[in-house]
């Protein structure tokens, strides 16, 4: 096996875990030890409009539907959002977001801004514009 086709994935891999670690130290360093970087694109849809469906929120942040129930189980259980039945539709669940949820939002805002400042330091903006648009490449070809 040849190692350079093996070197993309291992670094998509661990940039990705690192990432993710990076951010949820912030979080937790910014008192907001009941958000995860796994949370953090739900509640960035909620945020952009609140009440919408499992479904929606899977299609929104690329997640399936059983994927997604187990996800929104847990910012229930962190009191970030609440499952509640459609008026119009009592077969269907919505997710809204809480006291707590909304409280949230600038100091996610706030962590995802200084978690790109540090993760990109010495990367020019033209280069991470690059990185992003190889990156979207990568996961458009592997929906094909």
């Amino acid at each position: 096996m040849e190692t350079r086709s093996y070197l993309i994935g291992f670094f998509l891999s661990r940039a990705s875990l690192a990432m993710k670690q990076h951010v949820n130290r912030l979080l937790k360093e910014s008192g907001m030890s009941d958000v995860s970087m796994g949370f953090i694109g739900v509640l960035l849809a909620l945020y952009r409009a609140d009440g919408q469906t499992i479904s929606e929120l899977g299609e929104a942040v690329s997640l399936e539907k059983s994927t997604m129930t187990g996800l929104i189980d847990r910012m229930v259980r962190a009191g970030l959002v609440n499952r509640e039945a459609d008026p119009a539709d009592r077969r269907v669940l919505r997710v809204w977001l809480t006291e707590r949820g909304r409280q949230v939002q600038l100091g996610v805002a706030k962590v995802l801004s200084q978690s790109h400042q540090e993760l990109t330091a010495g990367v020019a903006d033209k280069e991470v514009e690059r990185v992003e648009r190889i990156l979207a490449r990568i996961i458009e070809n592997s929906v094909k």
